[in-house]
C-alpha cells in the first residue's frame, strides 16, 4: 500500500512531468553556450535555474498537489500596446491578474495606457529598453538597457521587481545584473507562440495543453489573436481549479507550497 507521503511525491512527479520538454541535450548542459534553456528549447521546465535563474526558491521543493499551488502566472510581453485596455477588461471580467512586461522605448508613445495598467492592480515588469538579444551586448550596453527601462517605467509610477529577458535570452551575468536593479528574472513554461501570427484557436490549444499548477504562461499584447484567445484560456484554467495571478503572487504561492518532506528530498544547495 502506498503511504500518503509516497503518493504525494508521485503526484508531484506526474505534475512536474507535464513541464517536461523534448530535448536534444541533457538538462544540466542546457545553459552551455550562454543561451538559456528557454531560448534554445522554446520554454523552460519547472526547474529553478531555467525558469527563475538566480532565485533562492528551489522549485524541486514545491508540492504542486497542494491547493495553494494551483496558480498560473499569466505574463504578457512587448507592451505597452493599444490592446492593453481590452486585456484589462477581460482579466477583470474573469477575476484574473497578469504581469505585463513592458519595453521602455514604447512607454512614451503609450504613456497613458502604461499608467492605466500600472494602476489596475495587475503588475508591470521590465522587458528592457529596446528588446535586444541581451547576452550579445557588452556589459555597458546591458546596463544601459536595464537602466533606461527602469527610468521609463518610473515615469508611469512603476518600480519593477520582475525582469523578462527578450527571446528568453539570459545568462548568469544578466540575471545578476537584474538582481542589482532589484529585479528577479523569469522565463516561462508555456509559450503561446502567438508571434507566429496564428489564429486564436491554435494559441488557445498551445496554452491549455500546458495549463497546470505552477505554470508560467507567455503571451504578447501586440497580437489581436492573443486577445481573442484569452477568454477561453482563462475559462479553461478556471474549470481546472486554477487561479491566474501576477508573478509576485505566483512566487508567494510557490514559497508557501514548499513542504518539509520535499525539502529533505531536495535540500537547498549551500551558498558560499
Amino acid at each position: 500500500m502506498m503511504t500518503p507521503f509516497r503518493r504525494s511525491v508521485l503526484s508531484v512527479g506526474l505534475a512536474a512531468a507535464l513541464f517536461a520538454l523534448p530535448v536534444s541535450a541533457p538538462l544540466d548542459s542546457a545553459m552551455a553556450g550562454q543561451r538559456s534553456y528557454a531560448a534554445t528549447h522554446g520554454a523552460a521546465p519547472f526547474v529553478t535555474q531555467h525558469l527563475i535563474p538566480g532565485s533562492n526558491l528551489d522549485l524541486a521543493q514545491v508540492d504542486l498537489t497542494l491547493p495553494g499551488a494551483k496558480v498560473v502566472a499569466l505574463t504578457i510581453d512587448d507592451g505597452p500596446d493599444g490592446h492593453d485596455p481590452h486585456i484589462l477588461d477581460i482579466l477583470r471580467a474573469h477575476g484574473a491578474k497578469a504581469t505585463f512586461f513592458y519595453i521602455g522605448a514604447k512607454i512614451p508613445e503609450h504613456h497613458d495606457i502604461a499608467k492605466l495598467v500600472a494602476a489596475s492592480g495587475n503588475e508591470v515588469g521590465s522587458h528592457t529598453q529596446t528588446h535586444p538579444m541581451t547576452t550579445d551586448l557588452k556589459p555597458a550596453e546591458r546596463e544601459w538597457n536595464l537602466a533606461q527601462a527602469e527610468k521609463a517605467l518610473a515615469s508611469v509610477g512603476v518600480m519593477a521587481t520582475w525582469f523578462r529577458p527578450p527571446y528568453g535570452d539570459v545568462d548568469d551575468a544578466l540575471a545578476a545584473l537584474a538582481r542589482h536593479h532589484g529585479m528577479a528574472t523569469v522565463l516561462w513554461t508555456a509559450d503561446s507562440q502567438d508571434w507566429k501570427d496564428t489564429g486564436p484557436d491554435i494559441i488557445r490549444r498551445r496554452i491549455v495543453e500546458r495549463l497546470v499548477p505552477g505554470a508560467v504562461v507567455l503571451m504578447h499584447s501586440t497580437k489581436a489573436a492573443t486577445v481573442a484567445a484569452l477568454p477561453a484560456i482563462l475559462e479553461e484554467g478556471q474549470k481546472r481549479g486554477l487561479r491566474f495571478v501576477t508573478m509576485t503572487e505566483w512566487e508567494a504561492a510557490m514559497r508557501q507550497s514548499v513542504t518539509p518532506e520535499l525539502a529533505l528530498l531536495h535540500p537547498a544547495p549551500r551558498r558560499r
